[in-house]
């Protein structure tokens, strides 16, 4: 299992987590509920993140998401 993705905007996580799920890419989100402990823990222990549950699908996963973040800069 691999981290792939993290951001404080938990709606962004979410649907970044959706579309891999959507090309069959399995993934467990990390803090989902974390951003309320914000200030009274460490920032790295509540940031919501994505990781993915299959080594082999890390690679296809991080460009699924580059072409996302591409696609909201108009690049």
């Amino acid at each position: 299992m691999l981290k792939v993705f993290e951001d404080f905007d938990i709606t962004l996580v979410g649907y970044y987590q959706s579309v891999l799920e959507a090309n069959d890419i399995q993934t467990f989100m990390k803090n989902q509920f974390g951003t309320g402990g914000l200030g009274d823990l460490p920032f790295v222990e509540v940031i919501p993140q994505i990781w993915v549950l299959n080594e082999a699908e890390v690679p296809r996963a991080i460009a699924l998401i580059k072409e996302l973040q591409d696609d909201e800069t108009g690049s």
